[in-house]
């Protein structure tokens, strides 16, 4: 990486420095166009321009040759932004990989299996762009709230239901960010997110997966309750924050954690083994939500 060396200069009583040409070309910067400056703790500076919405390339057929691992190629191709995706071979497709196909493709949002015959299946993703990844965050949120309320009313079967439809909308977050952070394309309708912020986006979003899937694994009694709805409140802190955009909120809930600690030190003394297991969980998420007020 090489270094570039240049005086400040003072205007009007501001000092600014000016940016290397081949730097400014190569992004088409011009006056007033938005960039984003980093504060390392080292002392350095980080510029990152605002990269502009191109025009998106026709989507046209990617074509996967059926074999055992076409199922992970699928998944691939998916994370990349494919929508079309055509599996083929020069001989009959057996009936476990079909299986396994739909099963895979039972997973995606608005996915469908269009064509099927002996040795073709087509896979053809509908309309996913066209959900804001904000609104995608905010679903993420909502729907992990719902699964804390399952948890305390022992509906199980809506707390599967909200786990799967979460499960999903990450996979179309985590399209949107990896193809934004790859092409400079914003895949669906947001444009107002630099790439610093679309990496915050996806580690804060597998956060809320993580909490999720801590969820489906504790089952409730009178004894954890007590700290479960502690949680569950510490859980809505945080999704409060982000929401409202609260920075004052975000930081007294990345405090928080500290004291649920002490709290669950004192429970765990006077739990039976199996009641310490579900705390721990309890502990893990709480670790999750100190993480993601870090990142509001």
């Amino acid at each position: 990486m090489a270094l570039i060396y240049r005086k400040l200069q003072n205007l009007g009583g501001s000092l600014y420095v000016n940016l290397p040409k081949t730097w400014v070309n190569k992004y088409e910067l011009k006056e007033k166009s938005p960039i984003a400056l980093e504060i390392q703790s080292d002392g350095a500076i980080r510029i990152l321009p605002k990269i502009k919405k191109q025009k998106e390339p026709t989507n046209e057929e990617v074509i996967l040759q059926s074999s055992n691992y076409v199922v992970w190629e699928l998944l691939k191709k998916s994370l990349s932004g494919a929508t079309n995706i055509v599996i083929i071979s020069d001989r009959e497709i057996n009936k476990s990989l079909k299986n396994d196909i739909k099963f895979f493709v039972s997973g995606l949002p608005n996915t469908e299996i269009i064509e099927e015959t002996k040795n073709r299946v087509v896979v053809q993703n509908f309309g996913y762009k066209k959900i804001p990844t904000k609104k995608l965050i905010q679903r993420l949120l909502y729907l992990t709230a719902d699964m804390f309320d399952d948890l305390k009313t022992n509906s199980l079967e809506d707390l599967n239901d909200n786990f799967e439809q979460l499960r999903k909308f990450y996979f179309i977050l985590v399209i949107h960010i990896r193809t934004y952070l790859r092409t400079g394309i914003y895949v669906s309708e947001d444009t107002d997110f630099t790439p610093l912020e679309a990496m915050d986006y996806r580690m804060f979003c597998e956060k809320i997966k993580e909490i999720s899937e801590f969820l489906k694994l504790i089952r409730l009694n009178e004894n954890v309750m007590e700290f479960f709805n502690e949680i569950q409140k510490y859980f809505d802190e945080v999704m409060k924050a982000f929401l409202d955009k609260n920075d004052e909120l975000a930081y007294f809930a990345w405090l928080k954690k500290d004291r649920l600690l002490e709290k669950s030190s004192i429970i765990l003394g006077s739990l039976e083994h199996d009641h310490q297991d579900q705390i721990k969980i309890m502990l893990r998420i709480t670790q999750n939500c100190k993480d993601m007020a870090a990142l509001i």
